[in-house]
Formats: structure tokens, C-alpha cells, sequence
């Protein structure tokens, strides 16, 4: 079904960046650089942001404030490198999407995605999210992520660098 006006696909961002261990250099880089974006359009479009950078463990943040982007690069300059553990994450973001505040919402985990595949409750508990209006997608980096972890988002892309795209030779 189309919505009958475009605000209904435009809500609250819920953005998720790893910053575990295996994401260490460029993957990091890259994803802390798109989640800083992704605020940007947020501050820009008036949407609420709510950030959770996560390893084995999580801290959360939430874009209010003026000089909240001054903030939210100190906040995405943390690193855990410990191991992927996706549950956390995605429990705090669910628990988002529950709130008044971030509901009709677009969740975005930028990750490697190198995780074991999320339990038949949490799977379950996304698909009935899904059913009030929210979104999930995920932006991988890595061509070793878990297929079986692609299936609760509604859309997923790979960024998957090579030598040759990550050096290209300019006049």
C-alpha cells in the first residue's frame, strides 16, 4: 500500500554503529562517517535521533540538543573492540520503537554483520514492529556477514572494499 502522504515514511532515526573488534580501521571509519550523516539529516529534517554504539556491550545516545552534532562526534569517537553482539543493540532499539517518542521509525545497524543469527523471540518481536509502520535496515561491511541475520531487515546493502576502490590513482 502507498501512504497517502509522504510524512508517513519519514520518522525518528534509531541508528546502530559496531564498533567491536573486527570492525577495527576502515569498516570503522566508515560506518561512524555514515551514522554521522545520518544525523545530519536528521538535525536537518527535525527528526528525533537515537544512536546506540555497541560491541559485547552498548552506550546510547540521543540527538536533541543544538549542539548535539558537536557531541555526537565525541560520542562515535568510542571504540570497544571486543566481539559482535548484536542482541543488546537491537534490544535497545526495540525498546525505542516501543516509546511514543519513536514510533513510525527507521532503524539502521551499520555492521559487519559477522554475529550468530538473532533468536526466533527477537525475530519475532521485529516482525511486529514491522506491522506499525517501522523500518529496518542494514548497511553491511563485510563480505563475511551472517546471511541468516539479513532476514528481519526490509532492506540491506554491502559495501565490500577492494584494494582498487579503496586506492584509486588520481592525475
Amino acid at each position: 500500500p502507498i501512504p497517502s502522504k509522504a510524512e508517513d515514511d519519514t520518522g525518528p532515526f534509531i541508528i546502530c554503529v559496531d564498533a567491536s573488534g573486527s570492525m577495527r580501521g576502515f569498516p570503522e571509519q566508515c560506518v561512524k562517517a555514515i551514522a554521522f550523516a545520518l544525523m545530519q539529516i536528521a538535525l536537518a529534517d527535525d527528526r528525533d535521533c537515537f544512536v546506540v554504539l555497541f560491541s559485547t556491550d552498548y552506550v546510547t545516545y540521543e540527538l536533541t540538543r543544538p549542539d548535539g552534532l558537536r557531541e555526537a562526534s565525541d560520542f562515535l569517537s568510542y571504540t570497544f573492540h571486543g566481539g559482535t553482539d548484536l542482541s543488546p543493540a537491537i534490544t535497545a532499539a526495540l525498546t525505542q520503537m516501543e516509546s511514543d517518542k519513536y514510533t513510525n521509525a527507521d532503524l539502521v545497524i551499520l555492521s559487519d554483520f559477522i554475529a550468530p543469527k538473532q533468536s526466533k523471540d527477537m525475530i519475532a518481536h521485529v516482525d511486529k514492529l514491522k506491522l506499525n509502520k517501522n523500518r529496518f535496515h542494514a548497511i553491511s561491511l563485510s563480505k563475511y556477514a551472517n546471511p541468516e541475520l539479513m532476514n528481519i531487515f526490509d532492506h540491506h546493502w554491502a559495501y565490500v572494499p577492494t584494494v582498487g576502490q579503496r586506492f584509486v590513482k588520481q592525475k
